[in-house]
């Protein structure tokens, strides 16, 4: 028959425990007593944690040291806590590893777990914590009801049941928890900060993905602050005492171990956000080349009235420009006639003859006199010129006719071209 012993951390009591049993206890954990042994501060938790309630360590006759649940009965050589110091190992070294902090939150609680989950919730009311839009600072919450009162502080129950605190140092007792203060304190400093990513890789589902910092100022003074989390909707993450990792829903106080569960609301959110974004992208593009449509025929309606009153703009301007034209070649043919009258005004009409001498003794104006002195001159070049060629056809051809003829021609377009110029003039 099985003999029912004192416990004293689970373990059989002893005064102290043995540099054997360390090294056995760290290497059942996965502590290697060589490389690990900044680490044998967890055996040392692990043999003085209690046991669940309703779990009790016995010997059994032949010396064998075992387990009994007094619910369910199981009967079992291993600690049942065991397993949750095995995973606080595992998560300090690949925390080591991966070269990043442990997270407080998930180091307290493995060590020393919430057993009501509903806790959670009531922390979160009770400090003003919105589910709805804070899930992102429900771990204060947490870390509130993890929190042990602080040194010389005890909890009592006053004699209507209202609890109390007092402290044994100076004798003062209190409704309010001591540690109220620093934690709203640290919630509002939270809120100051710009609110992390959630996100929905299975990455951000692991054990110690995510790192909360109680001490928010670094080495060098700059503010740290959690940049991504993962989308839980508004289930938080728990360890039970077996150190089970589970999830729990403020809203409905629902239970899952299954991560995917996690994923389906803000799956569901995030699809519906897509939707909504490409409905909105789909109507606003949609909107904008409407827009655009008018836009363009409201420039080609515009630009074509524009391009109407240039084209009566060009036309008035083009007609204006051939009545200005006319008019000028009007005023100057006029201008001509009543220069040519005046120039006759007073003077006696002269005789008319075919002599130069007799043309400037006739009386005429100059006008008159150098218009048939020039008549007087072409007829008399033309005449020379008639007999010059006569003459060339009949006489005997010279070596050197080409260059005379050709010097005889130059002369001619001299001549003609200073008439032309004399004529415009």
């Amino acid at each position: 028959m099985a003999m029912a012993i004192a416990l004293h951390g689970g373990l059989p009591q002893k005064a102290d425990s043995t540099a054997e049993q360390i090294v056995a206890i760290g290497k059942r954990l996965g502590i290697d007593p060589l490389m690990d042994s900044d680490l044998t501060w967890i055996v040392e938790e692990y043999i003085n944690a209690p046991l669940p309630d309703e779990w009790s360590v016995v010997r059994a006759p032949t010396g064998e040291i075992r387990y009994i649940n007094s619910r369910t009965r199981d009967n079992v050589v291993d600690n049942p806590i065991e397993p949750r110091y095995r995973k606080l190992v595992v998560i300090i070294r690949s925390a080591r590893r991966n070269k990043i902090p442990v997270d407080e939150v998930t180091l307290m609680e493995l060590m020393d777990p919430i057993e009501r989950a509903a806790d959670v919730k009531e922390m979160a009311e009770y400090m003003g914590v919105d589910v709805d839009k804070e899930m992102h600072l429900v771990w204060v919450a947490k870390l509130a009801v993890i929190e042990s009162l602080p040194e010389g502080w005890e909890e009592t129950a006053a004699v209507d049941g209202r609890a109390l605190y007092v402290n044994h140092a100076d004798g003062s007792s209190t409704e309010d928890h001591p540690l109220d203060t620093y934690f709203r304190e640290m919630l509002e400093r939270e809120r100051g900060k710009r609110a992390p990513y959630y996100s929905t890789m299975p990455a951000w589902y692991c054990e110690n993905s995510v790192v909360r910092y109680r001490n928010d100022r670094a080495a060098d003074g700059h503010t740290l602050r959690t940049e991504v989390v993962p989308a839980t909707g508004s289930f938080v993450d728990m360890f039970d005492l077996y150190g089970n990792r589970y999830w729990y829903d403020l809203r409905s106080e629902r239970i899952t171990f299954d991560a995917d569960d996690l994923r389906e609301e803000p799956a569901a959110l995030t699809i519906q956000r897509i939707f909504r974004g490409y409905r909105y992208r789909k109507d606003l593009y949609a909107m904008h080349w409407a827009a655009k449509k008018i836009g363009t025929l409201w420039r080609t309606k515009k630009f074509q009235g524009v391009l109407r009153g240039l084209n009566v703009s060009r036309d008035q301007a083009a007609r204006c420009m051939q009545g200005m034209w006319r008019t000028r070649v009007a005023r100057i043919t006029n201008s001509k006639t009543v220069f040519e009258r005046l120039g006759r005004v007073g003077q006696r009409r002269g005789r008319k003859t075919d002599k130069t001498a007799g043309l400037q003794a006739s009386g005429y104006s100059f006008l008159v006199v150098r218009r048939r002195v020039t008549f007087l001159q072409r007829a008399l070049r033309k005449w020379i010129l008639h007999k010059v060629v006569a003459e060339m056809r009949t006489a005997k051809p010279h070596p050197y006719d080409f260059y005379i003829v050709r010097r005889a021609a130059k002369v001619i377009q001299r001549n003609w071209r200073a008439q032309l110029l004399r004529s415009g003039g």
